[in-house]
């Protein structure tokens, strides 16, 4: 898992997950659409959970419900959302 500051990148087989910390503001619909993927931790900051995740439909649902953007989801190198 790539981490930084302001980003936390997590890879699942082809599928990776980047979480724009300093954008994220809790909202938890990224939770309510792909709650095997996606968790709020200590500071309610979006985080994604260890083990098997939801499938990648469920996950860019939850990408897409975010109101910052703060999601972003890859498959194979190639960027799925957002797509701008």
């Amino acid at each position: 898992m790539e981490e930084s500051q302001n980003a936390r990148t997590v890879k699942h087989d082809d599928i990776e997950i980047r979480i724009l910390r300093e954008k994220c503001i809790g909202a938890a619909t990224c939770v309510v659409y792909s709650p095997s993927t996606f968790d709020l931790d200590e500071s309610n900051i979006a985080v994604v959970k260890e083990g098997q995740w939801d499938e990648l439909e469920k996950i860019v649902a939850g990408a897409q419900s975010c109101p910052v953007l703060a999601i972003e989801v890859y498959q194979a190198g190639k960027k799925l959302y957002p797509t701008s």
